[in-house]
């Protein structure tokens, strides 16, 4: 949001400025310039920022292993996401915030419908570091691959089953150690069917279960349109956390049967 007011700021003052020296006019059309000067120099900050972004990212080495956690490099990522929705008028509507423990770890898991979901919970619950699993093809990627690199997103394939035990074993440190939230999206892809859900992949939810975390529940809506009218007019979601299990609750349950029960409540919450 800070870096959104600084764009929006530069582009007042540079409107202003600009139609100062390009000198005197009738009073009519000085208050018409100055909002065709904002929209332009709003659209020139707004490149200025992306290249910005641009140049840090290939300053970034995504063959270079992550040591350390970079907090500095994660509240910057969530400034970027938050300049991008705003961008695109993406209008965010919250609901269950409130059942969030954010004083503790825990594990996000929601429904899968666009590239940008990870964006919603990160903005809204902006203060909480988030760590999205990934999956490896977003390393290529330019740009979201580095800044997903440098923040410590932990990278699964599924398709290997080694590896995704490396992973699922990586994240459990990060709620233990880091004491910070991870987010999983159990379709394990986007879900590009008129189906409600694809099917969950039990191993994500013995996440919470090996860390001794609860598992919050949350349902995305909307969020699939967000790209294809991304230029042409504002978009709404929902993002609505609609439950929360706890590790007492998951205690005597399989990873199949926390899944099945997920299953249920994205089922329900999606169908209301």
């Amino acid at each position: 949001m800070l870096i959104w007011i600084l764009i929006l700021l530069l582009s007042a003052g540079c409107a202003v400025g600009l139609s100062f020296v390009l000198g005197p006019c009738a009073a009519w059309w000085f208050w018409l310039r100055i909002p065709l000067l904002f929209l332009a120099t709003y659209v020139f900050w707004l490149l200025v920022f992306a290249g910005i972004v641009f140049v840090i990212s290939l300053l970034i080495d995504k063959k270079k292993p992550v040591t350390k956690v970079h907090h500095g490099m994660r509240r910057f990522a969530v400034e970027i996401m938050h300049v991008i929705l705003l961008a695109g008028r993406v209008r965010i509507r919250a609901e269950g915030l409130e059942r969030i423990d954010r004083s503790k770890p825990f594990l996000l898991v929601a429904n899968h419908r666009s590239m940008l979901d990870p964006f919603f919970p990160l903005v809204l619950l902006k203060g909480t570091e988030i760590v999205f699993i990934c999956k490896p093809e977003i390393l290529n990627m330019p740009v979201a691959g580095s800044f997903a690199h440098i923040c410590g997103y932990p990278f699964i394939d599924r398709n290997n089953n080694r590896q995704a035990l490396k992973t699922i074993l990586h994240a459990v440190d990060i709620l233990k150690e880091e004491q910070t939230a991870v987010g999983i999206f159990p379709e394990g892809t986007r879900n590009k069917t008129n189906e409600p859900l694809l099917p969950l992949h039990p191993g994500s939810f013995s996440i919470a279960k090996r860390a001794g975390v609860p598992i919050v529940i949350a349902v995305n809506r909307g969020t699939e349109r967000v790209i294809p009218q991304y230029f042409w007019h504002g978009t709404k979601v929902t993002f609505s956390v609609v439950d929360v299990i706890s590790p007492e609750q998951m205690q005597d349950l399989s990873t199949q049967e926390i899944a099945d029960l997920t299953r249920k409540k994205l089922e329900a919450a999606l169908s209301a």
